[in-house]
């Protein structure tokens, strides 16, 4: 029988693999010395420039990235802008009527200040030419800087002229010595304590009268016909006219015999009235001085005898003439008007006290005798 072999079979082992084998098929790490940094400056030196590299943007700055946030939560987070408001539109200013034409002739020529001043004569009877003084009304004219309308004048007495202007008030001082020369009273100084005679000589009291400033002439002869022309044109045929219009400043009465005349004073703000700088007018617009202008009706009436009733603040429109009116002063009143106690007392002083009352003078007050009137309510 044949004898079968057997054979025994092992089980494979893992195959063992020698370290030195392994140590021969890894890599191999060299460690090398750490460089100094001298060393390692001049490797980097002698290191070629790499050419041909593309720029590589840097990043924003901190500060600049941090003023980008703010302004971002700003524009997000901020309170809307108000809008300016648009200016208010200012009314266009509006000005009083204040116009004057008057013929006449010249009865006295002076200067003051550069300018020019004339005394006109008016008739009362619609004269060209009037020669009677009784039926005569005056009014002083004021050239400035002795021109109209930019050009030279030339007037002198005796020339008959037809004007164009507004009316003013002029303010001025006049001293003791002119009132007393034109009262005929010069000898009143001697009546006055020895210590107190300088001071009455430096006396001055307050004067107020009407004028017209002129803005067109016409030069005439004594039939009426143009020999010159200063200024604009003249239209108004009228020989004595005045029209104004203003605000009632104040109110009085006038009593004579034959009867009671009422008077206002107009506060006038025309076109030519001066701006006040150091004062702010309303709604933006500017301060001005106003013209004051007296305006008579006689009997309280106007020429047509409608009755006027007047109060302070009234608002009145007045056609009529001029004219002036003289009233007699006492040297008394017109030293009572300055308000002085220093005064007050140097007159008790005065040796002869009723002379005080008895030295008068004549003093003439411009006005309007009003022939029509609207009073605006």
């Amino acid at each position: 029988m044949p004898t079968t072999k057997k054979t025994s079979k092992k089980k494979s082992a893992p195959e063992q693999v020698e370290f030195a084998e392994l140590e021969a098929e890894a890599p191999v790490i060299v460690e090398e010395e750490p460089t100094s940094d001298i060393e390692l400056l001049e490797s980097i030196a002698s290191e070629e420039p790499v050419n041909n590299v593309e720029p590589v943007e840097e990043p924003a700055t901190l500060a600049e990235f941090t003023r980008q946030v703010v302004q971002v939560i700003e524009e997000q987070y901020a309170p809307p802008v108000k809008k300016k408001k648009r200016p208010m539109p200012q009314a266009r200013e509006q000005f009083d009527l204040n116009q004057v034409v008057a013929s006449g002739v010249i009865r006295s020529v002076w200067g003051k200040n550069n300018d020019v001043f004339a005394r006109l004569a008016l008739s009362l009877r619609g004269k060209l030419v009037e020669i009677d003084d009784t039926f005569a009304s005056y009014l002083t004219l004021r050239f400035a800087d002795g021109m109209v309308s930019g050009q030279p004048i030339s007037i002198q007495s005796g020339d008959v002229l037809k004007v164009q202007g507004y009316l003013v008030h002029r303010e001025y001082q006049e001293t003791l010595r002119k009132f007393l020369d034109e009262a005929n009273a010069m000898s009143f100084l001697d009546y006055v304590a020895a210590d107190d005679l300088p001071a009455w000589r430096l006396l001055t009291l307050e004067r107020r009268n009407g004028l017209v400033n002129v803005r067109s002439m016409s030069q005439m002869d004594g039939n009426g016909r143009l020999i010159a022309h200063f200024g604009e044109a003249i239209r108004e045929k009228s020989s004595n006219r005045a029209q104004v219009e203003g605000i009632v400043a104040r109110v009085w009465e006038y009593r004579h015999d034959e009867g009671v005349d009422l008077f206002a004073r107009l506060a006038v703000y025309d076109e030519y009235t001066p701006v006040d700088s150091k004062r702010a007018g309303n709604f933006g617009r500017a301060r001005r001085a106003a013209h004051y202008v007296t305006v008579r009706f006689s009997n309280g009436r106007t020429s047509n005898g409608a009755a006027i009733r007047l109060h302070q603040k009234m608002r009145l429109r007045v056609v009529g003439e001029l004219r002036d009116k003289a009233q007699i002063v006492t040297l008394r009143d017109e030293l009572l008007k300055l308000g002085s106690s220093e005064v007050a007392e140097m007159m008790q002083r005065v040796t002869d006290p009723v002379q005080l009352s008895e030295i008068k003078n004549h003093q003439e007050s411009l006005h309007i005798l009003a022939s029509a009137a609207v009073v605006y309510s």
